[in-house]
């Protein structure tokens, strides 16, 4: 047992090794310009090494931009669950979406066009991604407190309030990614909310 941890471990810090270095050369020369023997040289191991790991530089952009998302979700919920009703936390939390994005334009652009690409070839077996399950937990919340209608799924609102997301994301993109992303989306998220808004108010 106690091998078999060891064996673990070394293989997470392995896949750890790899993003990391991928992470790092797709900020410092761009995603079109890294390739993966540059990624296998920057972690220090072998080619079939990356690829027992990830079938390609995109899957391990995915897998790091998920991490990443995850652990910073973690960081402003706290904050997000102190706020007083679902505009309050829909703007937190795009105000955090937002800043990455441009942060980081074009790593996400790419990880952006990946997930859209997976859902239309396969899109029985399309899954959540970190951003879209704390709208979830944002949209239950608002459920119970009362002030978003309850009549409709809460995964359902997401999809909506993802697709009017995606549209701002695509003009933002298509305008230079400059700033004011964040109010083009919060434009996004009022227009949703007049449509959610609970009918008992």
């Amino acid at each position: 047992m106690q091998q078999q941890t060891r064996r673990e471990r070394k293989k997470e810090e392995t896949r750890r090794r790899i993003l990391d270095a991928a992470f790092k050369l797709f900020v410092e020369q761009g995603f079109e310009n890294t390739t993966v023997d540059q990624i296998t040289i920057t972690a220090d191991v072998g080619k079939g090494t990356f690829y027992n790991y990830f079938p390609n530089r995109e899957a391990a952009l995915f897998e790091f931009v998920e991490d990443l998302g995850v652990r910073r979700g973690q960081k402003i919920w706290p904050g997000i669950l102190k706020l007083q009703d679902t505009r309050q936390r829909l703007a937190k939390a795009f105000q955090s979406l937002c800043a990455w994005f441009e942060e980081y334009p074009e790593l996400l652009r790419v990880y952006l066009t990946d997930t859209i690409n997976k859902s239309l070839r396969n899109p029985a077996n399309y899954q959540y991604n970190h951003f879209e399950l704390f709208l979830t937990e944002i949209i239950k919340m608002g459920q119970d407190d009362g002030d978003i209608r309850d009549d409709v799924i809460p995964q359902q609102m997401v999809d909506h309030l993802m697709g009017i997301t995606l549209i701002q994301l695509c003009r933002w993109f298509e305008g230079g990614a400059g700033p004011g992303l964040y109010e083009l989306t919060m434009k996004g998220a009022d227009f949703f909310l007049i449509g959610a808004l609970s009918t008992e108010k």
